[in-house]
């Protein structure tokens, strides 16, 4: 433990995707949170009370926050570009770290949360939120325990039909953002089917990207408040495509959209075996052969609390002083895949990892 507490005393940076941190913390019995941190204090205040949290105190300057030795932990609940700068200032404060996805925009800054983290003797999480659906970890363990063989080839992703995240705004300016659906989506699919095939290394890629709807003005989602602005900054990809290769044979083959003429949206994950292989996304199911017959086994894992489970996660590796998984390690990895992508798009050209 690292007080004399019973509780980890969490600061929660940024209350707008925070909140989905907020519920799983609540669910948490040795998780308390003490602080929330946002520039806008209205809003702080008014989630403060949304979650019960009154005796929290309330920050719009997170070096306010870090300075507060009675906290433990934070989460850093940011737009991308403030990932790096924030969680570093986090853990020179002496803070455990768990940091939205992507954890950087880059591997560079990744990195430099990961040299932060060992200098300062503290964890950093990246919070990989489907790594913690029931269904997920169901799946895991089939794959451990050999259930599907050796897994050379997944096809994952995500697509939306009319799914830009607003207009001008930091999702879509890439210097703040780092990219488009590929950061902002792909990093969820590509995450959860690397993790599930074993987390080897990748060793190249061959990537590609569009952007066929953003700069028409087209695409943005319906979930946009109604007459919010077409105006602003535009210059990331809405469709990302990648083929990645891997040190122990495997592929993985991504598909991502903010926008694409599809017949609906959807989410998945597909992987394959030499014994067998598996369906993750609306439904969970094996497809494997038995007395030379093709035999597709559907599984019913009851939806639990992904949030509750990530946040715990995050909380036991503190109290038990064990690495977390994903780890900011396992982050910059998944940043130099997603690196190597851009590159490959820009250059027209397989690069090397």
């Amino acid at each position: 433990m690292t007080n004399n507490s019973t509780k980890i005393r969490v600061g929660v940076i940024g209350v707008g995707i925070g909140s989905a941190h907020l519920k799983g913390y609540s669910g948490v019995k040795e998780a308390e949170v003490v602080a929330l941190c946002d520039l806008d204090e209205s809003r702080a205040q008014s989630t403060a009370k949304n979650f019960n949290l009154d005796n929290a105190t309330i920050y719009t300057d997170h070096r306010a926050l870090l300075e507060n030795p009675g906290i433990d932990a934070v989460s850093v609940c940011l737009p991308n570009f403030l990932h790096q700068p924030i969680a570093i200032d986090a853990l020179n404060a002496g803070k455990h770290v768990i940091c939205e996805k992507p954890l950087a925009m880059s591997a560079e800054q990744g990195q430099q949360i990961v040299d932060a983290a060992a200098s300062n003797n503290k964890f950093c999480m990246v919070a990989q939120v489907n790594r913690f659906r029931d269904d997920s970890q169901y799946l895991k363990q089939i794959i451990s325990d050999g259930q599907l063989g050796d897994i050379y080839y997944a096809h994952c992703g995500v697509l939306r039909r009319s799914g830009i995240p607003g207009y001008g705004g930091w999702f879509t300016t890439k210097s703040k953002s780092g990219g488009g659906p590929l950061i902002d989506l792909g990093v969820h699919l590509l995450d959860l089917t690397w993790w599930l095939a074993g987390s080897p290394n990748p060793v190249s890629v061959t990537g590609v990207t569009y952007a066929e709807f953003g700069p028409r003005k087209k695409g943005v989602t319906s979930l946009a408040k109604p007459g919010s602005s077409l105006d602003g900054t535009f210059d990331v990809e809405d469709l990302a495509v990648a083929l990645i290769r891997f040190d122990n044979g495997l592929t993985i083959n991504l598909e991502v959209s903010w926008a694409l003429h599809n017949e609906k949206a959807k989410m998945w994950s597909h992987l394959y075996g030499d014994k067998g292989g598996c369906t993750w996304g609306d439904s969970l199911a094996i497809h494997s052969d038995l007395n030379n017959a093709h035999v597709n086994t559907s599984i019913d894992v009851p939806a639990g609390d992904n949030w509750k489970n990530e946040m715990q996660h995050f909380v036991d590796s503190i109290i038990n002083n064990t690495a977390p998984n994903p780890s900011a390690d396992q982050g910059v990895t998944m940043m130099k895949m997603l690196d190597a992508i851009y590159k490959s798009a820009e250059t027209k050209r397989e690069v090397l990892i």
